[in-house]
This record gives structure tokens, C-alpha cells and sequence, in this order.
């Protein structure tokens, strides 16, 4: 009798756990697409197959990308490539498995020195949208940068024949005035008054250009903004969170009012003033999310 109850035992519970293994393999079913049931895969064996196929998927990019730009390849160290086979394996996004095979093309590039082993680990943790907003940023900063690089150039070519031409007009200028009231008797003239403006004004052209070079070399390393309005706000903290962004403060001040009463018994001078300070907030492209972006764009033979 024992031995009966001891075998009806095994065999319930041999029966809960397939019952519990359908169940578990239906559920991932729905949550991996497309289902794998024809191969007649157990859920791990699901799993893996489509992790494999995404692997696959992405070095036979990658190689492509190589041939076509004839690139040179060499050996990349297993504690960086066991990681991004780890975490390229996850994504089966068209789009986003471009990314990972440009990636691997960088990191393999023998021309190149891409060791970091945070981009895999950032890449995976990226949406489609989050990526491609990076990449529109990165690419506007480079037009920017590219326009304002032209500029520099053309003004440190130009820049001493400008400042010559100022200088002789200035010193034309100088010398219509001098014949205007040689005496200095008419030096308040209208006449007189119109060449010492027209001074005035050579002299401020004069004194910008020496701030011009400097000025422009402020605007190329500026940061490029993210424009926050194309993103949403989980999507930021996202993008902060891994160090691809930043969040920047800018205060200024303002006076209102001053008032300075004063009086016949007063033995000090008061001051009363108004401040108001007002502190802008912007997200900026950071250089780790500069580089990421860069590593993950292709480069062309």
C-alpha cells in the first residue's frame, strides 16, 4: 500500500511539472516573436537560438561593412568582445543591430583605437529614438562646427589685410578732420562731428576684430543643445543616466531699483536695491556622448 501511495506521488508530481513547463512555454511564446515551435526547442533552446540568430545577424553586417570599405582588421580583447557578443545577442531592431555591426567594424578597425568597453554596455541600454535624437545632435553640432571652422579660416587668411584697410581709413579719417578745423576753432562743427563719429566707429571695428578670433574659437568648443522638445522626459533621464548628456545651469542677475536717501543728519549713505536672479537650465551633448555616437557611425573607405 506504501508503494502505491510513494508511485501515485511521483507520478503527480511529474505531471505538475510538465504541466508547468507548457504553461512557462506558451508565456514565452508571446514574448518572443516569432515563435519557435516548429523546431521543437525547449525555452532555453528558444532563447539561445534567437540570441545566436541576432549574433549572426550582426557579424555578417559587420563583415559586409568591412569588405566594402576595405578595412583592415585586428584581434579585440575577449574581455571587450564577450561583453558586446553578450549584449548585441538582445537586440533584434534592424535599425539598431546597423549600430552594433558599425561598432564592432570601429573596435576591429586596425586604423582605429576604439578600446571602451562602456559603449556595448551603453548601446544596450539605448532605444531607437534615443539613439537616432544622439545622432541628429552630433550631426548638427559637426555642421555647425564645420561652418564655423570655415569662418575662422577665412578671418586669420583676411585678417591682416582687414585690419590694414582699417587702419588707413582710420588715418584718412584723422586727416579730413584735421583739414576740416585745422585750428581746432570748428571742432564742433556738424561736419566735424560726422568725421569724429565716422572715428569712432573704425576704431570699434578695429577693437572687434582682435576679440573676433577668440570669439570664434568660443563658439566651435561650445556644446551642442539637446532640444528637449523632441524627447520625452523618462527618455532624458535616460540619456543622463548613462553619461551621454548633462544637465547645464546659467544664472543671471538683475537690479530693479536703487535708492539712495540721504539727508542733512545723515552720516551714512544707504543703498537699497532690488536683485533678481533667474537660473536657465539646458541639456548638453556630453564628450562621452560625442564619442559614443562617433563610434557607432560608419566611417567610409
Amino acid at each position: 500500500m506504501s508503494d502505491e501511495k510513494k508511485d501515485i506521488k511521483i507520478n503527480v508530481s511529474s505531471t505538475a511539472i510538465e504541466k508547468g513547463i507548457d504553461v512557462a512555454k506558451s508565456f514565452v511564446d508571446k514574448l518572443v516573436l516569432p515563435p519557435l515551435e516548429e523546431l521543437g526547442l525547449l525555452v532555453r533552446d528558444q532563447m539561445s537560438y534567437w540570441r545566436f540568430s541576432n549574433q549572426v545577424k550582426i557579424l555578417n553586417k559587420a563583415k559586409y561593412i568591412c569588405e566594402k570599405n576595405k578595412i583592415s582588421v585586428k584581434a579585440i580583447p575577449p574581455k571587450l568582445l564577450c561583453p558586446y557578443l553578450e549584449n548585441a545577442s538582445l537586440e533584434d531592431d534592424d535599425e539598431l543591430q546597423d549600430k552594433w555591426a558599425v561598432l564592432l567594424v570601429n573596435m576591429a578597425d586596425s586604423q582605429q583605437n576604439i578600446q571602451n568597453q562602456v559603449f556595448p554596455y551603453i548601446l544596450s541600454q539605448l532605444s531607437k529614438e534615443e539613439f537616432n535624437l544622439l545622432e541628429s545632435v552630433l550631426l548638427e553640432r559637426k555642421g555647425r562646427v564645420s561652418m564655423l571652422n570655415g569662418e575662422l579660416t577665412d578671418f586669420l587668411e583676411n585678417r591682416a589685410k582687414i585690419e590694414a584697410g582699417l587702419m588707413s581709413k582710420l588715418a584718412d579719417f584723422k586727416q579730413e578732420l584735421m583739414n576740416v578745423s585745422p585750428d581746432g576753432k570748428r571742432v564742433f562743427s556738424n561736419e566735424a562731428m560726422e568725421i569724429r563719429s565716422s572715428i569712432h566707429s573704425v576704431e570699434g571695428e578695429l577693437r572687434s576684430l582682435h576679440y573676433q578670433e577668440s570669439t570664434l574659437r568660443i563658439r566651435i568648443a561650445a556644446p551642442e543643445t539637446i532640444p528637449e522638445q523632441n524627447i520625452k522626459e523618462f527618455e532624458m533621464a535616460n540619456i543622463i543616466r548613462l553619461g551621454l548628456a548633462k544637465v547645464v545651469y546659467e544664472a543671471s542677475a538683475g537690479t530693479h531699483s536703487i535708492e539712495i536717501p540721504g539727508g542733512e543728519r545723515d552720516r551714512y549713505t544707504s543703498v537699497d536695491f532690488d536683485i533678481e536672479i533667474e537660473t536657465e537650465t539646458s541639456t548638453i551633448l556630453t564628450e562621452l556622448g560625442a564619442l559614443f555616437i562617433e563610434a557607432c557611425q560608419e566611417r567610409h573607405a
